[in-house]
């Protein structure tokens, strides 16, 4: 009934149940309101027949998503899904081909009543022996406490050459109501301070190197920017100033918006990885082709892109934000495997 009650509290777990509840009863009854209607003027007609097609097939539909709502609640949020992807670069040097970078994004540890779904995808990411893990934001929905016991699983996650995490909208606690800027600052602090205990070097608005063999790769990690009203705080200029100009690189960016219109075409950055869309947290796949609303606010909400020599990567997350699951949209893990086109040519 105050939905801006979520602002003042720490526990997420009655405002996602009064949620579960509204969406299995409002979304069926709107079906079944919408058959309702149509079946009217035909009744008006006497056309019994057609309009008892009608109301029957909105009953069933509407059945049918309240089922698929209860399984996206109870099961599509805690079923993981490994997506692959092979990109061909020509700035990859050729000693780097077969580079494989794992991406976890949007985990929003506040969406988990505890640390069994992260030990699961602990467990997986450690199975794909990445060289590199890349985590793209919004590792709580607003407070430190969120990531109370799940310490041990995230400090599980290993890569070869290291794990890198930036921030997300979510991220700097601006969803919430704070008694001061200071406690803000300070469950900010606090946020950092975890996520390095769990073995995550932070990009902020900054650059690491990161050496593999005879040659490096430069991670380029921005802090989040999207459309308003997302706030605006990378400085993609500042992240970049100690990155030589012939370095191969990467760019970490929570929200795909600042790809869109910051990015291609203005930079020669040819990979950027981002989360953020959670792919609406709802889709629907038909003969092979997944679609989701969310492509109407934001059309790069999923998967792969290319403009030119650059691409990007969506990634739809492992966590919930609002509606507490997922329906044919999972929790995903990526695995983007860099092959060298030079590497290629001298085959």
């Amino acid at each position: 009934m105050n939905p801006d009650k979520i602002r003042q509290s720490t526990n997420y777990d009655f405002f996602y149940f009064v949620i579960s509840l509204s969406v299995m009863n409002l979304f069926p009854k709107a079906l079944i309101g919408l058959a309702t209607i149509l079946a009217f003027p035909l009744r008006f007609l006497r056309s019994k027949v057609y309009s008892h097609t009608v109301l029957l097939s909105g009953t069933l539909i509407s059945f049918g998503m309240l089922l698929s709502i209860a399984h996206g609640i109870t099961q599509g949020k805690n079923t993981l899904q490994v997506n692959q992807e092979e990109i061909w670069l020509n700035e990859l040097p050729p000693e780097l081909d077969q580079l494989k970078l794992v991406q976890v994004s949007d985990i929003h540890l506040g969406s988990f009543a505890n640390a069994r779904f992260m030990e699961h995808t602990a467990a997986a990411v450690n199975a794909l022996e990445p060289d590199l893990l890349l985590f793209t934001g919004d590792m709580v929905n607003n407070y430190y406490q969120e990531m109370l016991g799940f310490e041990d699983a995230l400090a599980k996650m290993t890569a070869k050459y290291g794990k890198f995490a930036i921030w997300g909208n979510h991220d700097y606690g601006d969803y919430s109501d704070w008694a001061s800027e200071t406690d803000k600052i300070a469950n900010h602090q606090a946020v950092a301070d975890k996520i390095r205990e769990a073995g995550f070097e932070l990009l902020q608005n900054e650059s690491a190197q990161v050496v593999i063999g005879d040659t490096s790769i430069y991670l380029i990690g921005v802090e989040n920017w999207g459309h308003r009203p997302f706030p605006q705080y990378a400085d993609l200029g500042q992240s970049m100033q100690d990155v030589p100009d012939d370095a191969f690189r990467i760019l970490l960016s929570h929200d795909p918006a600042h790809w869109a219109d910051e990015i291609r075409y203005k930079t020669s950055i040819p990979l950027t990885l981002s989360g953020h869309t959670h792919g609406a947290q709802f889709g629907y796949k038909v003969a092979g082709i997944t679609f989701s609303p969310m492509y109407f606010i934001q059309p790069l909400w999923a998967g792969l892109y290319q403009a030119g020599n650059q691409y990007l990567y969506v990634n739809q997350g492992l966590g919930c934000v609002g509606f507490p699951g997922r329906i044919d949209m999972n929790p995903e893990i990526t695995v983007l495997s860099l092959r060298s086109n030079s590497a290629k040519l001298n085959r």
